[in-house]
């Protein structure tokens, strides 16, 4: 293939980061890799310096376009240890590490970027890009997708660095600030090979609403009921998409995962992007259930319904998931266990509140549009309910809050560049 994505540097080294690096390799001149420094990068760092390879493997047949061995041209310790001239910056990092990772690469390293790749987004993110860039006067293409396209883990217990790629998406979708992005093109043109639909879309807020972890996060894991787990010192396990005594999902929790969405929707209206219908959004782009379960016409008519109808058809629909209603009982009548998937834990350690990954990034993303609504008078009540239901619960638990002054001055630094974004 002719390389037409120049040299590309991508920032991030969790699974995700190896299999987007497998796709766009034979397109590259140069393919550099670098991610901020952490106990866990510094093995990583020493073991591909060793051998400068990452193996990419396909769970079942079907996936085998997305598998092989991807070779590094130049890996770097730090962010801040870039060196060289780059074409393509492509961000496979938490949404919330964009901006960290902006200010922490080189100033020489971002001056010869042409376009900037966000591989898993945040709302307002392409344009919190565009304004970083703009006070450097300087304007890439941004590229940002609604979702990571697949799911793909470290296996463990091997040497180097192998990752395993089980599922992919229905669908995802793409926004291109410029037309005939090359990065765009690579991605749909692989990703079709698998069956994943890539849907660009016109404007980068409809793509940015549609991460489905924006509304059903918060709904489930921004609860009492979750947090008291994840600092719990219990070893009883519970999961996080089973119901009630066992998981968060109950009609409480569902209730707010809609009003979420509905949020989010009036922050898509005010932005010009176009709203989309929840159950189909799930159901067709993510996992979908037998007819026998919820019927097409249920789906199409969601729009239409009254709230309760609503809340009860998203409520079924994530009791029929709690097993994978497409593969194959066992000679017991047994599904796979789709939904047990454990809760990380956190702790409370010499004054300071450490949550897992999941609920603190869906913390942030709630402050951010918080902040986002505030600023341009859209009402969000389900946001600041969740995000009040969250401070009364540190308070009551007698728990260190600067998390919540963290996420403010975050959601600050955003708005900030968002407005230098809207002077262009």
């Amino acid at each position: 293939m002719t390389a037409s994505l120049g040299k590309v540097l991508i920032v991030g080294t969790g699974p995700a980061a190896f299999q987007t690096a497998k796709i766009i390799k034979n397109q590259c001149e140069q393919l550099g890799l670098v991610n901020r420094s952490s106990e866990r990068w510094k093995a990583m760092f020493e073991s591909l310096h060793n051998e400068s390879i990452a193996h990419v493997i396909a769970a079942k047949p079907s996936l085998e376009p997305l598998a092989g061995q991807v070779i590094f041209d130049a890996i770097f310790e730090d962010l801040r240890a870039v060196g060289g001239e780059w074409d393509t910056l492509v961000i496979v990092t938490p949404s919330h590490a964009y901006a960290d990772v902006l200010v922490a690469l080189p100033k020489s390293c971002l001056s010869t970027i042409k376009i900037v790749v966000l591989i898993s987004s945040l709302f307002g993110g392409h344009q919190l890009v565009k304004g970083f860039f703009a006070e450097l006067s300087l304007a890439p293409n941004v590229l940002v997708f609604s979702n990571y396209f697949a799911a793909t883990k470290f296996i463990t217990g091997q040497a180097g660095i192998r990752v395993i790629t089980k599922a992919v998406k229905k669908r995802i979708y793409a926004y291109s600030s410029q037309a005939e992005c090359a990065v765009l093109n690579l991605l749909a043109q692989t990703l079709a090979d698998v069956s994943v639909a890539v849907v660009e879309l016109e404007n980068g807020f409809s793509v940015e609403g549609r991460n489905i972890t924006s509304f059903v996060h918060p709904a489930f894991f921004i609860t009492p009921f979750s947090l008291n787990h994840i600092l719990s010192e219990t070893r009883e396990v519970k999961y996080m998409y089973k119901l009630f005594p066992e998981g968060p999902i109950t009609t409480e929790t569902i209730h707010t995962l809609v009003e979420l969405w509905r949020d989010i929707s009036r922050l898509l209206l005010h932005f010009n992007g176009t709203p989309f219908n929840l159950l189909q959004f799930l159901n067709d782009d993510n996992y979908p259930v037998h007819p026998e379960t919820i019927h097409r016409s249920q789906i199409k008519k969601f729009m239409s319904l009254t709230p309760i109808e609503q809340e009860y058809l998203v409520y079924v629909r994530y009791s029929a998931i709690l097993i994978d209603p497409f593969s194959k009982p066992d000679t017991n009548g047994c599904y796979f266990d789709f939904s047990a998937v454990p809760y990380t834990k956190g702790k409370v350690e010499e004054g300071e509140l450490y949550l897992p990954r999941i609920p603190r990034e869906d913390i942030q993303t709630l402050y951010w549009l918080q902040v986002l609504g505030i600023e341009h008078g859209i009402a969000l009540p389900s946001i600041n309910r969740v995000l009040a239901m969250f401070e009364s619960w540190l308070r009551e638990s007698q728990l260190p809050n600067l998390l919540i002054e963290e996420c403010h001055t975050q959601a600050q630094k955003y708005l900030k560049w968002v407005r230098r974004a809207n002077e262009l």
